[in-house]
Order: C-alpha cells, then structure tokens, then sequence
C-alpha cells in the first residue's frame, strides 16, 4: 500500500523543487560511480541487495508511472496504475519488476533513463497547468487531487514527492563511506 498524507496540496511549484532537489542529490553521487560501480548489486537498497543502476531504474519506473497517470487524467481516463493498487503487496510486485526489466541494461542507458524520466515528471507536472493539478482526482478515495496522487506516487515515509529522499542515505553510504 502507498503512504498516503493529510497534508494540503503542494503547488507543482514546490513540487518541482522537491523532486529536483532531490533528483540533483542523486546524480551527484550516481556520477561518482563507475559502471562498474553502479551496477554491482547487493550494495545498497532494502536489505542491500540492489545495485545503484537498479536503484536509478527504481526510481525511474515510479516517475514513468506518475507520467502516465497524469496523462491518462488529463484524457479523461482512469490511470492504469489505479487497478495495480487493489491487491496486497502490490506496490512491492511493481518494484521487483521495474528492477528486474533493467538488470541487463547497460550503465549508461539506465543513467539516460533516469534523466530522461524525471524531466519528463517535471514536464508533466508543469504542463498539467494550475488547474488540473488541483483538480478533484476521482480514482482513489485517499488523495482529493490529481497533485495529491501524484505526490503519493513519488512520495516517501516522510512526505509527498520525497521519494528519492527514502534512498539517498543508502547511496550516500555506498558511494562516501567511512
């Protein structure tokens, strides 16, 4: 199940702070990193059985997923990611599966990826327009907003969109430790 929050909505502006903010913390410490480095498993993540590649490919797979239903939102139609959401342990099937699908990818497709995915979110988010990002979200009875959902989506244990938070002490340890 995804954290939800009672939190007021946050601006897309603040939103694209957080996640930049956040984004930019990583790629920092992914650029100390080798390929060799960043794809060597069982380094960091929950029971340090990730790699930093998969970490990027994690964290990929979740503004991809928020790309989308904020696309299928402003068409008019329910996000695909709504009807994952209604079994247990779902959330974790969806992780385990975005890791998977990269794990023979290369180091530098992963870090293009990853870039490439988050100016997407951003792009999203700031085209979604005022508007539509406050706009009442009918597909989930936790969050009253499209901003709220999306928040949910690249969120963390300790607020909306601060998913990149959740994994920076792991990274930071892997990368600088002491």
């Amino acid at each position: 199940m995804l954290p939800r929050y009672d939190a007021p909505v946050t601006s897309r502006d603040e939103a694209v702070a957080i996640l930049e903010e956040g984004h930019r913390a990583l790629a920092e410490l992914f650029a100390h990193l080798s390929d060799e480095a960043f794809s060597r498993r069982g380094t960091i993540g929950s029971g340090g059985e990730w790699s930093a590649k998969d970490l990027a490919a994690h964290l990929g797979l979740w503004e991809k997923l928020a790309v989308e239903s904020i696309d299928a939102f402003g068409r008019g139609e329910r996000p695909a990611i709504e009807d994952w959401f209604n079994e247990d342990g779902a959330g974790d099937r969806v992780n385990d599966e975005g890791v998977a699908r990269y794990l023979d990818a290369s180091p530098d497709d992963v870090r293009a990826r990853f870039e490439d995915l988050h100016a997407r979110v951003v792009d999203a988010i700031l085209a979604a327009g005022d508007e539509g990002w406050i706009a009442p979200y009918p597909y989930d009875d936790r969050d009253r907003t499209l901003g709220d959902r999306v928040g949910s989506l690249l969120g963390a244990e300790d607020g909306r969109f601060r998913h990149a938070f959740a994994h920076l002490a792991d990274l930071r340890a892997y990368v600088e430790p002491t």
